[in-house]
């Protein structure tokens, strides 16, 4: 492979995994380790930390939240304020992910709070639902020519900036990579997305979030608002009873009208699996509109978002919408997604956006 032939390769550091460096750091200075958090996250950081020979001393959570007797693993969960006065030489490891606050942020209230100067976090993972949080260099370089081309397409500066700073996230955890290009309007950039008299195509409703945030912005004409799960559905239309416009959908956005195995019940991560317990039927945004016109459509559904592109062939041909689509829960979505909407209409123009301090919700926009 010539590196000539991939800029953007220059810009991604090899394999520099944070966690391993923050591991080393605490392990030299005989710390103490207090976790700050005991849920998914929090589990997931301390078998990591376990795997790396880091010993937890405590785990703490707010006084707020504090209850006697529980435990984390074979920890006392204690008020995190109590630790942090009695622990000698403390090392304050954060045990929640970051979303909507940057890690810059967050360790400047830490350090105010507790006075503790020393403060981890990092975006690595490895166990159950985030088992496929972290990308591994030699995986990029394999698909350096698939990157490229998007990288080459992107059609400014600070979208080549945020698909840089997202790889470089992925491979090393290291939540300073986002610090400076969170963007708090989910699927709705104002710097590059211009809303007017919309006929929006909500694909992953959920429980009408994003729609509400649309009707604060602007004044559609209509939404057709896709949801599959049965909780998430019923919320979905008992807050838009009396809006007209809104028309729910109890369906899944795919590439076509069948039946699918479905794990629901998970809020906004429920999503199309091989073994589901639940059936739910799907359909194509082509067969619902029925050669209605859309003018933007968003996708939200957890891996499926490809699918549901080439269940919308013809609306995109025809019509043209602007789309934001979730392009983060594949490895591959960074890439396919925009290729295949390319061989569609290749007058499309690409842009990206971080959403989350995470590596979640990076957002491809095609306008």
């Amino acid at each position: 492979m010539k590196m000539e032939k991939h800029g953007f390769l220059r810009n991604i550091k090899m394999d520099h995994v944070i966690l391993e460096d923050y591991a080393k750091e605490i392990k030299a200075s005989c710390s103490n380790v207090i976790l700050y958090g005991a849920g998914c996250w929090a589990k997931q950081q301390y078998r990591m930390l376990q795997e790396l020979g880091v010993n937890v001393n405590a785990v703490g959570i707010d006084a707020a939240y504090y209850k006697p007797g529980i435990k984390f693993f074979d920890k006392e969960i204690r008020p995190i304020e109590e630790l942090v006065k009695n622990i000698p030489n403390p090392v304050l490891w954060v045990g929640f992910n970051l979303d909507k606050k940057s890690y810059g942020v967050l360790r400047r209230e830490l350090v105010a709070r507790f006075g503790v100067e020393k403060i981890y976090a990092c975006d690595c993972a490895k166990y159950e639902n985030f088992a496929m949080q972290n990308y591994k260099y030699n995986d990029v370089v394999a698909h350096a020519d698939d990157f490229q081309w998007l990288y080459d397409r992107l059609n400014e500066g600070k979208s080549k900036e945020t698909f840089l700073s997202y790889l470089n996230q992925r491979v090393s955890g290291d939540y300073n990579w986002a610090e400076y290009l969170y963007d708090p309007n989910h699927y709705f950039a104002e710097d590059i997305v211009k809303l007017e008299n919309e006929i929006f195509v909500d694909c992953g409703a959920f429980t009408g979030d994003t729609i509400q945030e649309l009707l604060v912005k602007s004044s559609p004409q209509k939404v057709f608002a896709f949801e599959p799960d049965e909780k998430n559905y019923q919320t979905l239309e008992k807050n838009f009873a009396d809006d007209g416009r809104i028309v729910c959908i109890k369906k899944g956005a795919f590439s076509k009208k069948t039946t699918l195995s479905f794990a629901g019940g998970n809020a906004d991560a429920s999503k199309i699996v091989d073994d589901g317990a639940i059936q739910i039927e799907v359909d194509s945004i082509d067969n619902v509109l029925n050669g209605e016109k859309a003018t933007f459509i968003k996708m939200d559904i957890e891996g499926a978002e490809l699918d549901a592109l080439k269940g919308a062939q013809n609306t995109i041909r025809n019509y043209h919408p602007k789309l934001a689509i979730s392009a983060y829960h594949k490895f591959e979505d960074l890439f396919t997604l925009p290729q295949y909407i390319y061989s569609l209409d290749n007058s499309y123009k690409f842009y990206l956006r971080r959403h989350s301090h995470l590596t979640h919700e990076l957002v491809l926009y095609c306008l």
